[in-house]
């Protein structure tokens, strides 16, 4: 579908895109767990006064946005990357601003286009590739691959071929995969030992984990001390959500913009599962568990099983008093997670010096040596294979053999949630999920509505 970017329509998506970020402010997609300040821009600049510049010789000056969607001090990690780049690249400045968690960095992005001002350079969702193509807000990378740094080991063909899935679009690369992730299962070790179960040996299945959360928690004078298991869905994410989907047999989003699945046997039979286990089976916390609660909860050893994101990693090794295991999500009738994250877009409008600053500034964030800091750092996925294949890496894993578990996940990865429209689509089923567990709808009724509305609103974009 070729780019529809028309004053009438960028007008309806802007406020249906500030609409998304305020319903899900402080927790849309995977929401923040950092309070950084807004506007962290380094500086590689020495003491003393500044040598005279000409305007030939003054550094391009280029503005980035990224957003922060895990626990953890990712914007003192990011900036000073950031910082790291500008010191050893005289000829650009790039001046780093954090925009908040996802769903407010896609708004802050789109009010900046609509008032002229677009940044250079962002880090937005991957799943926004299709709605950012849809208001033709970004340019395709393909004509810059022949300008690479031989230095910095660009090779788009490295990436792993999971996270080019919400990546390339009518033949295309829009965006590179910078941090992204899967879904992984966090689990206390000590408390299986405890309980009599093999630490090595996590569930499988869905019935399995079932079993073991029954085991594993704990009462105590009547109360649940210790629950057996959360999945956090709050907000406007849909993302652990789509897991269950997909290992149910049939995800919301196959790769088509056009087309969404909500009204599905799958997507009914995990929402049914996933309120089963709080009201029938009694291991989960009842309503909407929050995203960054449960992580607290889970390092405070307050619940033994973790759905959560494996950029949460770092921080859950460091909080945690107790060892922690990563598995892969159970499985229904298969394995099955969505990838997730972010991925560097340069925009459209910008100048074209601009454009090659902020190429190189890409590549050198993506190099493997920096992909596999930015990895250690964080908990993020290593994007691509050389990264796995540096020294700093290699030690890592091999004291932090957690690290490996996303990678191998990837085989079992399908796009995440991408439709056009995506923010008004991922509310809409955001909206059923919580309804259901929330008591406010059956599940029917809320997946029958969602499917409607939803295919309502691809219809709109279709014409």
């Amino acid at each position: 579908m070729p780019p529809i970017f028309r004053p009438r329509l960028f007008a309806l998506l802007l406020v249906a895109v500030l609409s998304f970020a305020a319903a899900g402010c402080g927790q849309g997609g995977r929401p923040t767990g950092d309070s950084a300040p807004t506007n962290a821009a380094p500086t590689s600049q020495s003491a003393g006064a500044p040598p005279a510049e000409t305007a030939s010789s003054r550094p391009v000056e280029l503005t980035f946005f990224y957003p922060v969607g895990v626990t953890g001090p990712l914007t003192e990690i990011m900036n000073g990357l950031v910082d790291e780049f500008n010191r050893t690249h005289p000829g650009i400045r790039v001046k780093p601003v954090f925009t908040g968690n996802y769903a407010d960095n896609t708004a802050k992005i789109v009010t900046a286009l609509k008032g002229g001002n677009p940044p250079d350079v962002v880090i937005s969702l991957s799943q926004d590739l299709a709605y950012l193509r849809e208001i033709d807000a970004i340019q395709p990378f393909d004509d810059l691959f022949a300008k690479t740094d031989p230095a910095l080991r660009f090779d788009p063909q490295d990436f792993f071929p999971a996270f080019m899935l919400n990546s390339q679009m009518e033949g295309k690369t829009w965006g590179i995969p910078f941090q992204r992730s899967t879904p992984v299962m966090y689990y206390n070790k000590t408390a299986l030992k405890e309980a009599g179960l093999d630490p090595e040996k996590p569930p499988e299945t869905w019935d399995e984990l079932v079993d073991a959360a029954k085991k594993t928690m704990r009462r105590e004078n009547g109360k649940v001390a210790r629950w057996g298991v959360e999945i956090p869905i709050s907000g406007v994410s849909t993302w652990l959500f789509e897991a269950l989907a997909l290992e149910a047999g049939q995800g919301l989003y196959d790769g088509d913009p056009t087309k969404v699945f909500v009204d599905t046997p799958a997507a009914k039979r995990a929402m049914q599962w996933l309120v089963d286990l709080s009201h029938r089976e009694g291991v989960m916390p009842e309503g909407v568990i929050d995203w960054s609660a449960a992580s607290t909860d889970f390092t405070a050893g307050k619940t033994v099983f973790l759905y959560h994101s494996t950029g949460s990693l770092s921080a859950i090794l460091k909080q945690a008093n107790f060892d922690v295991g990563v598995a892969f999500l159970p499985k229904d009738k298969q394995y099955g997670v969505p990838t997730g994250g972010g991925n560097f877009y340069i925009l459209k409008g910008i100048p074209e010096a601009h454009k090659e600053a902020a190429w190189t500034f890409v590549q050198w964030m993506v190099s493997p040596e920096i992909a596999a800091r930015w990895s250690i750092d964080t908990g993020y996925a290593p994007v691509r294979k050389a990264a796995t294949e540096t020294d700093r890496w290699k030690q890592y894993v091999a004291e932090r053999p957690q690290a490996e578990v996303a990678l191998r996940q990837l085989e079992y990865a399908h796009p995440e949630f991408a439709p056009y429209q995506r923010p008004q689509g991922q509310k809409i089923v955001a909206d059923a999920i919580q309804a259901v567990l929330t008591g406010a709808a059956t599940v029917d009724d809320a997946f029958a509505r969602a499917q409607q509305d939803a295919d309502r609103i691809l219809q709109k974009v279709a014409r």
